[in-house]
């Protein structure tokens, strides 16, 4: 009984969303508790900021993206 309850919530939420103009979707990311994870990040940090023109790479970033305040989604 649970189980369909559940459910049924679950499939009135997608249904509601969906006519607020939203969709699902589904996405790997990597998994931050994995052996490794966290020396590869700072690995790949370090190899960043080491780069001659890392002070350009962000210039780019912070003036082509999105505003300090911007939340995705519509919100």
């Amino acid at each position: 009984m649970v189980r369909s309850a559940d459910a049924s919530r679950r499939a009135a939420q997608r249904a509601e969303m969906r006519a607020s103009g939203l969709r699902m979707m589904e996405i790997w990311v990597p998994d931050t508790r994995a052996p490794g994870f966290a020396e590869e990040a700072r690995r790949q940090s370090l190899f960043i900021a080491a780069e001659s023109n890392f002070d350009d790479m962000m210039d780019f970033i912070e003036r082509n993206g999105p505003e300090p305040n911007h939340r995705q989604g519509g919100d």
